[in-house]
């Protein structure tokens, strides 16, 4: 790569850091100003901080607490037995048995300010939020969406704040307490903030009740782990991209890689181009920092859930750490937001660190972050540029905003030739026109085997990740993409024709080139990942996880 006027960092494996530099600047002070600039930022990541801790229903503990916020959540029925538990300490039966006939059937009715005495402080407000029983034959039954909501808009992530959350039921649990993490933010830059918070306060305790159900420990200890990856998620979405760029990216993930002991490889820069991927080098060859791809695995191991499933699944998100377009730039209302276009890469890390926490039964589950910063200058990659995937798949570039799908092709083409993949899960904000066709809270899902789109639909409805399906039908499809002097063209002729899945059947035919004969499925999020107020959403690590589970049971079924 050219040196001039430009730092290259390159970031190989955990065991090996080096980084090329400027002309005249030593290797050793550029490792200095790397360490100063984001070692703190990365470090916090890495720590996996979370803004609440979830507990069984302790009556005591909140009878002596010194709470000045007490919200619950819960669906009418549920409210109504947390009234009648003989524990629930006596002020907080009564006001909820006040409040309960007020909220409306509109869901997340906030409850009037109250003020009593509890333990040994003030409760200043006394909060209630009511999930309603609304929902069609495609939502989430326990409607886990109005969870976040509630506790997005009425539970502040700070000292003296208590949340109780009155479940439905046991099977509401992964949902409900999955879309508590998703109401809170970690990303702060504000004030003298540097990318967190050093003065961060303790946890929400969110204490957890459920009629007829006493939880097992564990349930809790997932409930923190899960939450976590969601949390980190979000952060990585939120994060600018001055902070979050293709280096201290691959430091997150490999320092989440130590510090739970799990393989990983990357490679950076000329590495790519070395290794056949010219789809990714290409689009990230004009970005001051180079392209790279990580590759993070855990091992299964038998659990007494069951045996290890005798399969590799690999996990590929699209990590664009910031999209102008490239040379067919975006306008200036358009470009704003698109440090969330890596939103696929956070969901597909999130999901594999709490994947490995809780134990993986299939024989290797891999994680591939294709990340790059899809910027310009000279070296830009150029409309009818024609370049090589991995899988030998020759692309005549004809939209350079179209990247996404070109460096997921070469992290896919990856995972074939190097990890026997039986599965092959795409997590990606890939297209506009995902937006048009499931809209804002469902991702869609195009799938080539009815088994594993069934999988992935059944576990957005368990989690409130929501997915609906869409065509995978490249026999009618692929034609959008004929070109005389490359295998492909990267972006569709007819922009009204399934747009969607013609973007996720661009990744199978490229990345794949017709070799492949296991399962795969591509999710596109573009619209789920972020909320109505551009705060991330925190989509993605539940459903992964839980396909996960569902792949597993199906294998040993």
């Amino acid at each position: 790569m050219r040196l001039a006027h430009r730092v290259l960092w390159v970031l190989a494996g955990p065991q090996r850091r080096t980084m090329v530099a400027m002309a005249g600047q030593s290797v050793t002070a550029g490792q200095a100003i790397h360490k100063a600039m984001w070692g703190p930022f990365v470090d916090d990541v890495v720590s996996l901080p979370c803004t609440v801790k979830y507990a069984a229903f302790d009556a005591a503990a909140v009878a002596a607490g010194n709470f000045k916020t007490v919200a619950v959540v819960g669906t009418k029925a549920s409210l109504e037995a947390l009234c009648e538990d003989a524990g629930l300490p006596e002020v907080l039966q009564g006001y909820l048995k006040a409040m309960i006939p007020k909220l409306s059937a509109k869901p997340l009715k906030v409850a009037s300010k109250a003020t009593t005495v509890l333990g040994h402080a003030t409760v200043e407000d006394m909060v209630v939020g009511l999930v309603t029983d609304e929902h069609s034959r495609v939502t989430a039954k326990h409607r886990p969406d109005q969870v976040r909501g509630f506790v997005h808009n009425s539970v502040p992530a700070k000292e003296g704040t208590l949340l109780i959350v009155a479940l439905p039921e046991a099977g509401a649990a992964d949902g409900w307490l999955g879309s508590v993490a998703k109401g809170h933010h970690l990303c702060s830059i504000k004030g003298a903030h540097d990318g967190f918070d050093p003065a961060r306060p303790a946890p929400v305790p969110v204490h957890v009740w459920c009629p007829g159900t006493k939880f097992d420990e564990r349930v809790f200890e997932r409930a923190q782990v899960i939450g976590e990856s969601i949390q980190l998620a979000a952060r990585l979405v939120d994060t600018p991209t001055n902070y979050l760029n293709t280096v201290t990216y691959t430091a997150i993930a490999e320092g989440l890689a130590k510090r739970f002991g799990l393989k990983a490889v990357s490679y950076q820069g000329e590495e790519i181009q070395e290794q056949g991927m010219g789809l990714l080098f290409h689009v990230g060859r004009a970005a001051e920092y180079p392209a790279s791809l990580v590759v993070l695995t855990a091992e299964g191991q038998a659990t007494a859930e069951g045996a290890v499933v005798d399969e590799n699944v690999c996990w590929v998100g699209k990590g664009i750490v910031y999209d102008t377009g490239g040379l067919a730039i975006k306008s200036k209302d358009g470009m704003c937001g698109m440090k969330h276009d890596m939103g696929g890469s956070a969901g597909v890390l999130g999901g594999f660190i709490a994947a490995a926490r809780l134990g993986v039964r299939v024989k290797n589950l891999h994680c591939l972050l294709a990340l790059a910063d899809n910027a310009i200058n000279d070296r830009a990659v150029r409309n009818d540029d024609v370049v090589r995937c991995m899988s030998g798949t020759t692309v005549q570039i004809n939209n350079t905003d179209a990247e996404g799908r070109l460096v997921l092709s070469d992290a896919v083409a990856y995972a074939h030739k190097h990890l026997s993949p039986s599965l092959v899960v795409t997590m990606a904000t890939l297209t506009g026109a995902q937006g048009i066709a499931t809209g804002k809270h469902f991702a869609a899902v195009c799938a080539n085997t009815d088994a594993i789109e069934g999988v992935t639909v059944a576990a957005g409805k368990q989690t409130g990740d929501q997915c609906y399906p869409v065509l995978f039908a490249p026999e009618l499809l692929m034609h959008e993409f004929d070109c005389t002097c490359a295998d492909m063209k990267n972006s569709v002729a007819c922009r009204t024709n399934a747009q969607v899945s013609c973007a996720g059947l661009f990744i199978y035919k490229c990345g794949f080139a017709g070799k492949y004969t296991g399962e795969w499925a591509h999710i596109d999020m573009a619209y789920p990942v972020t909320m109505e107020d551009e705060r991330a959403s925190g989509w993605g690590p539940l459903l992964l996880e839980n396909m996960l589970q569902g792949y597993q049971a199906a294998k040993q079924a």
